[in-house]
C-alpha cells in the first residue's frame, strides 16, 4: 500500500528549473539627488511541480544610482534586495499564489542610521506567466495582497516598514502594429495600510514600444510617478527614460 501511494505522488511529480527574468535601467529626470538612476535585474523560477503546484523561488537586486559633485550621475547610493518563495498553481488561465518575502534596503558607503527591512506573506491573482511572450490584444493584470509579518516578542520580522497591509496592482496591455513592434501601456497601483490606518500610495505610469525578438522581448519606454508616498525610495513627480529586456 505504502508502495503504491509512494507511486503515485512520483508519478505526479516533476522537475521543471523554469527560469525566467528581466534586466532593467531607468535614468530620472529632475534634481533628485538619490534618484539619477536604478539598475534592477530580477530572476523568477519555478522549480518543480506536482499536480498542478509548482514551488517558484525569486529574487530582486536594485542598485539606485544618485547625482554627485560635477557630471556625475550614477553614483551608487542605495540597494535593495529581495528574496522569495512559495507556492502557485494555474486554473482556467488563471494563476493563483501564497508567497513568503524577505526584503531589505540599504545605504551604500554611508552610516544606516534606520533600518529598513520585512517579512511579508502575499497572495497572488494574475492572467500572465512571466515565461511566455506577450500576447497582442490581451488585457495582462496581476493583483498582490500582502500581510507584514509582526509579533511582539520577535521585533526583527519587520523594521522600519510602518504597513501592516498592502496592495499592488498592475494592468498592462499591448496593440501591435507589425508582428515585432507593439505600443503598451503599463500602469500599476500601489497601497500599503499603517498601523495607524493610514494610507501611503504610490502610482506609476509607463508607455512605450514593446520590441519582439526571435527569442524574447525588450521594452523602451517613458515612465511617471504622479504620487509616490510610500515613505522609502520616493520618486514623485519624476519623469523617467526606461529600457528592459526580458531573458
Amino acid at each position: 500500500m505504502k508502495i503504491l501511494l509512494l507511486f503515485s505522488i512520483l508519478s505526479n511529480f516533476q522537475f521543471l528549473f523554469s527560469t525566467q527574468g528581466f534586466g532593467e535601467l531607468r535614468k530620472f529626470g529632475g534634481t533628485l539627488k538619490r534618484r539619477s538612476a536604478i539598475g534592477k535585474i530580477s530572476i523568477e523560477s519555478d522549480i518543480f511541480q506536482w499536480r498542478r503546484i509548482r514551488l517558484v523561488i525569486y529574487g530582486f537586486e536594485n542598485i539606485w544610482m544618485g547625482r554627485d559633485v560635477g557630471p556625475i550621475q550614477l553614483d551608487p547610493q542605495e540597494a535593495d534586495y529581495l528574496l522569495g518563495g512559495g507556492f502557485k498553481t494555474i486554473k482556467d488561465n488563471m494563476w493563483y499564489a501564497i508567497f513568503l518575502d524577505h526584503t531589505c534596503y540599504h545605504k551604500i558607503d554611508t552610516f544606516v542610521d534606520k533600518s529598513l527591512y520585512w517579512n511579508k506573506l502575499k497572495f497572488v491573482f494574475s492572467n500572465r506567466n512571466l515565461n511566455l511572450k506577450t500576447e497582442p490584444l490581451t488585457f495582462y493584470y496581476r493583483l498582490e495582497l500582502g500581510s507584514y509579518l509582526r509579533h511582539e516578542k520577535i521585533p526583527w520580522l519587520t523594521v522600519g516598514n510602518p504597513n501592516q497591509f498592502d496592495f499592488l496592482l498592475n494592468l498592462f496591455y499591448a496593440h501591435p502594429i507589425s508582428n515585432t513592434v507593439m505600443p503598451f501601456l503599463d500602469v500599476s497601483f500601489y497601497s500599503g495600510f499603517t498601523l495607524d490606518y493610514n494610507l501611503t500610495p504610490e502610482i506609476e505610469v509607463n508607455s512605450g514600444l514593446l520590441l519582439r525578438g526571435i527569442s524574447n522581448e525588450g521594452m523602451i519606454y517613458l515612465g511617471f510617478r504622479p504620487i509616490d508616498r510610500k515613505g522609502y525610495r520616493e520618486a514623485e513627480g519624476v519623469i523617467y527614460l526606461g529600457l528592459k529586456v526580458k531573458f
